[in-house]
């Protein structure tokens, strides 16, 4: 081999060798970047399947009655206006709210007085018409011979510990002097149950 030879052998060499370190060089990865900036946001996607319906909530829950029947004659005991009651099933626990307008007849006679209570009443309870908001009217001794009907206002609340049927009803007694009476002549009444 010629000098010339050898000189090109190498400088052939050379150039492969350099090649390769240029390679390496290329496909050697370099330092991460810094984070872009957060692209714009996609569109809304299609709505989902409607869910299953819930329970029913716990709503309020009102019954009324009214009646003109009247009723026998007030005593000096508790009398419960049977045609006056309002009954309300309820299925958990809370308060009862029972207003009512009253209608009472009194026969009264001058020189006497004569007094009635009146009230509203939870059946599953003792009648007692003191045991409640009452309403007291009072025929004066002043006041002339004759027939009075008087109009009353009754509220009250009554708390219910569980569900179940509940009823109410207007309750009375009298006091009056044995020529006078007094009886039950209407009454209009609503019960509103709200839960706990």
């Amino acid at each position: 081999m010629s000098l010339g030879q050898g000189a090109l052998i190498l400088g052939v060499v050379a150039l492969a060798l350099g090649g390769s370190g240029l390679a390496v060089a290329l496909t050697h990865a370099g330092p991460a970047g810094s984070t872009g900036a957060t692209g714009p946001t996609g569109p809304t996607g299609s709505t989902g399947a409607p869910g299953p319906e819930g329970p029913p909530g716990p709503g309020a829950v009102v019954e009324s009655t009214y009646t003109t029947s009247g009723s026998g004659v007030l005593s000096d005991t508790c009398s419960n206006y049977a045609d006056s009651a309002v009954s309300l099933t309820v299925s958990s626990a809370g308060t009862v709210v029972v207003s009512a307008s009253v209608g009472l007849y009194v026969y009264h006679t001058s020189s006497e007085e004569d007094e009635v209570y009146s009230s509203l009443w939870n059946q599953a309870t003792t009648c007692d018409v003191l045991d409640n908001n009452y309403v007291l009217i009072v025929a004066e001794t002043t006041q002339a011979t004759g027939a009075y009907v008087w109009d009353l206002n009754l509220v009250q609340s009554f708390t219910v510990t569980t569900g179940g049927t509940y009823t109410f009803s207007v309750i009375a007694e009298a006091a009056v002097y044995s020529s006078d009476s007094a009886n039950f002549y209407s009454a209009s009444v609503v019960g509103v149950f709200y839960p706990s």
